[in-house]
């Protein structure tokens, strides 16, 4: 490869294994299915002990999620013989760079709802059916950590390692269509789906996965992912990817719409409203990378 433009690609060149396209693929749903399977018994053995309900949602998230972490370091570790931080957790500016990501994550779902309600398509609910305002700011802080952690796993199978072995194998064009395309396909079983969602869906992969191909790391990708689902439960009120998995949020947002536009009973994800937003920032990040190979070449 020309002169390390992508530092997470270069990076799965260490791996002993390099899997082709369809035992990549196969492996990234093995990861999450076993890992999901895993977290949930260490759950089930565990909640008798916790008496709130709320930390009981989100120990369910960090310990369902935290098995997937597990199954890609096992691999990652003994198989590939790699390093885990090699899937992209470099240590340079981490905390500044999940930071940043976040703020990408946030400003990005704010934006499509700004956007819902400029063009009338949604309102805050005056009757909201689920704890809001200030006496919520606790439970909705306690939800954070379980955000954090089921953003950032989908993130390192996806793009921390599915991208960047077949984007190693192959190139990083095939690395991003194939984890962003296998990405949307895995909500394919969600509440209220629809082809816009997963087309959605598959726009958010290619996103995460050009920003953290830009960012030379995974951190600001997984702090975007949560900052996006964390807003749009826990902030907005609404249904997550179809999921209606917050009781408590800041306000309690009404899709009024179309629902073609507002996305409807699957969330704001399977609306023409994300969808223009996720274009605008693709582009805006492809840009920048553009920029960043130019520079590069003329080194």
């Amino acid at each position: 490869m020309k002169k390390n433009q992508f530092k997470l690609i270069t990076s799965a060149f260490n791996s002993r294994y390099l899997p082709n396209v369809v035992v990549a693929t196969i492996l990234t749903v093995v990861f999450i299915v076993v890992g999901q399977i895993i977290g949930t018994m260490a759950y089930r053995m565990l909640v008798p002990y916790i008496l709130h309900q709320d930390l009981n949602v989100t120990l369910f998230m960090i310990l369902s999620c935290g098995g997937v972490f597990l199954c890609l370091f096992v691999w990652v570790k003994f198989i590939e013989k790699r390093s885990f931080s090699s899937i992209g957790f470099f240590k340079e500016n981490k905390i500044s760079q999940y930071c940043i990501g976040f703020l990408v994550g946030m400003l990005m779902f704010f934006a499509v709802m700004i956007l819902l309600f400029i063009l009338g398509q949604a309102k805050i609910n005056q009757n909201p059916i689920i704890s809001v305002g200030v006496s919520a700011i606790s439970s909705i802080l306690i939800a954070l950590p379980g955000w954090i952690i089921q953003g950032a796993s989908e993130e390192v199978v996806t793009r921390g390692w599915l991208m960047n072995v077949i984007g190693a194998r192959y190139n990083v064009v095939v690395g991003l269509l194939v984890s962003s395309s296998l990405f949307g396909i895995l909500h394919l079983l969600n509440n209220h789906v629809s082809l816009l969602a997963i087309f959605n869906i598959i726009l958010v992969g290619l996103f995460f996965g050009l920003y953290a191909l830009k960012t030379d790391n995974i951190w600001g990708a997984c702090g975007a992912h949560s900052a996006w689902n964390w807003a749009q439960g826990n902030i907005f009120g609404l249904e997550v990817s179809g999921n209606s998995v917050c009781s408590l949020s800041l306000i309690q947002t009404k899709l009024t719409g179309i629902e073609w536009v507002t996305g409807g009973s699957f969330g704001p994800e399977a609306g023409l409203a994300a969808t223009l937003i996720l274009l605008v920032g693709i582009v805006i990040v492809g840009k920048s990378i553009k920029k960043r190979e130019r520079y590069i070449r003329n080194i």
